[in-house]
C-alpha cells in the first residue's frame, strides 16, 4: 500500500510541472512577441501584461520574466511591468517582485521603489505572522526634544551670608596686667 502511494505521488508531482507549463506557454509566447516591440510602445507591454496576470494570476511570475526577458531587462520598463502585475494581482505581491528581482537584478532599486510605493506598511509589524492581519494604524514616534537646544540661564551666584561673631559689650575694656 504504502508503495502504491509513493507511487502515485511520485507521477503526480513529475506530471505537475508539465501541466502548470502547458497552461502558461501560450501567455508566455505572447508577451514574449510583445515585449521585444517595448522600448517603442511600453503601453502595449503593461496593457497585455495587465490582462494576462488578471486572467491567470498563477502565471504571474512567469509573465513578469517573459516580460522583463523581452524587453533585454530594460531597468526603466522594469518598474512599470512590476508595478502593473502587482495591481493586477495585489495577492501575488511578493512573488512577482522576487521574480523580477531574480530575472534582472540590476532592477532591485527599481522594484523597491514600487513596493515601497504600493505597500508602505510592509517590515514595520513585529513579525510576518503579524504583518499580515495587522490593521492598526502605527503613529510614528513624537520627536524627543535636544536638551542641548535648552537655553542657558546663568543665574548669579548668591553672596555668602555672614555671620557677625557675637559681640561684646561695647563699653567693656580689658584690663592689661
Amino acid at each position: 500500500m504504502k508503495k502504491l502511494i509513493l507511487a502515485a505521488a511520485t507521477v503526480a508531482a513529475l506530471a505537475a510541472p508539465q501541466a502548470f507549463a502547458g497552461d502558461c506557454q501560450p501567455v508566455i509566447e505572447r508577451i514574449a512577441s510583445v515585449a521585444s516591440r517595448a522600448k517603442v510602445d511600453p503601453i502595449e507591454l503593461l496593457k497585455l501584461v495587465d490582462a494576462e496576470v488578471t486572467a491567470q494570476p498563477g502565471c504571474c511570475c512567469e509573465i513578469v520574466k517573459a516580460a522583463i526577458l523581452g524587453t533585454e531587462c530594460d531597468d526603466s520598463i522594469v518598474g512599470y511591468v512590476v508595478e502593473t502585475a502587482i495591481q493586477a494581482a495585489p495577492d501575488q505581491m511578493r512573488l512577482i517582485a522576487q521574480c523580477a528581482i531574480a530575472t534582472a537584478p540590476g532592477s532591485l532599486d527599481h522594484v523597491q521603489e514600487v513596493l515601497a510605493r504600493l505597500d508602505p506598511g510592509a517590515g514595520e509589524a513585529y513579525s510576518a505572522k503579524d504583518a499580515k492581519d495587522a490593521k492598526v494604524e502605527v503613529k510614528p514616534a513624537a520627536k524627543l526634544p535636544d536638551p542641548l537646544d535648552v537655553p542657558i540661564i546663568i543665574i548669579p551666584p548668591i553672596p555668602p551670608v555672614i555671620v557677625p561673631p557675637p559681640s561684646t559689650y561695647p563699653d567693656y575694656r580689658y584690663d592689661c596686667p
